[in-house]
């Protein structure tokens, strides 16, 4: 209103010429001013009076709001704003971070548990995920030696049509037997369990005689094609306390592996020593280099050779964790005329525990 004034009489000063008509009342004596009505400006400057109060009141408002805003609500807007992107495009390897202390401020923070959780859950389902795809291929690895030796037993029997003795028809029917009960009792040990490590040991007693019989057998079987010899040293009538199944899988992936690499022989010793199996299988082959020795444990490795469709690089990762769960370890080591060699170790003494 003091603009307005000021205003007023600023533009009366300046046009000097205008003349203010007077008239007189006789009644009572009142002189009265009377503008010109063709002075439009200043009654534009004297009427903006009435709304300059609420322009000022808007104009302070929007002022009032657009700094509110900025120093509280547009970081925090911003924050969430680029995180729901983020969440939308599946990535969660981010922080939800707000230096406000408001209600947004609070938001965010719930927003930044809320990608935590979700996350960890992701994370889980990931993890769930690579634990059956690992089972899955462990699962189908072991089954290709009974597979193959079930195989060659109906391949040999087809060609000896008519030619085999009874004995003979009858020991070729026993072994396939055999390995059709490992299938059996190997499929049903793996189909409940979620992951390689869920595998709980279940002790039988055998004897040692029967396990060289065994392992041979597997051998023989699996290195048709080359040289096996097998050495064993130690009590036959000894019993052993362990999980055969799992023995045997062990021997299974570890002959298999010695056939793949070496040249042509292959050589297996199996002994005892202070309550604990050893079974130890050499090849005639390169041997394991630098790397191998260091990396062979890990799951999917293949020793440069990725492209192998055949080979899943689970054996050894398997055998390692099949011996822990029954007690032993697994060693890698080259021999001293060259070419590898693996030793399984095995606890062999009566346990209630396992």
């Amino acid at each position: 209103m003091w603009l307005s004034n000021y205003f007023q009489r600023w533009y009366l000063n300046r046009a000097g010429n205008i003349v203010i008509a007077t008239y007189v009342y006789t009644d009572d004596l009142e002189i009265s001013g009377k503008i010109p009505e063709w002075l439009w400006e200043y009654n534009v400057i004297r009427y903006s009076k009435a709304i300059l109060i609420p322009l000022w009141s808007v104009v302070c408002l929007w002022g009032t709001f657009r700094l509110f805003y900025r120093r509280e609500l547009e970081e925090p807007v911003d924050v969430l704003s680029k995180a729901s992107e983020r969440i939308l495009g599946d990535d969660l390897d981010f922080t939800v971070e707000s230096r406000s202390d408001n209600e947004l401020g609070a938001l965010c923070s719930s927003f930044e548990t809320m990608r935590k959780n979700l996350y960890d859950s992701n994370y889980q389902l990931w993890k769930s995920l690579e634990e059956r795809k690992r089972l899955n291929s462990a699962f189908s690895h072991d089954l290709r030696t009974p597979i193959t030796v079930l195989k060659g037993y109906t391949e040999l029997a087809e060609q000896l049509d008519g030619q085999l003795s009874p004995e003979k028809q009858q020991d070729m029917l026993r072994k396939m037997s055999g390995q059709i009960e490992r299938l059996e009792r190997y499929t049903e040990k793996m189909s409940g369990i979620h992951k390689l490590e869920d595998i709980i040991p279940e002790e039988s007693c055998f004897t040692f005689a029967q396990l060289i019989k065994d392992v041979y057998e597997t051998g023989s079987f699996v290195c048709a094609d080359k040289s096996y010899s097998q050495d064993s040293d130690g009590d036959k009538s000894q019993e052993l306390f362990t999980d055969r199944e799992l023995v045997m899988q062990v021997c299974e992936n570890l002959v298999a592996n010695a056939s793949r690499y070496a040249d042509s022989r292959v050589s297996c010793r199996i002994y005892t020593d202070s309550g604990k199996l050893y079974i130890t299988f050499s090849d005639d082959g390169e041997g394991f280099s630098e790397e191998a020795l260091r990396k062979a444990w890990q799951p999917f490795y293949r020793g440069g050779n990725e492209n192998e469709k055949e080979h899943f690089g689970l054996g050894l990762y398997i055998c390692r964790l099949l011996c822990r769960k029954c007690g032993g370890d697994i060693a890698l080591a080259n021999n001293e005329n060259g070419g590898g060699a693996v030793t399984a170790s095995f606890d062999i003494k009566k346990s209630e525990s396992r």
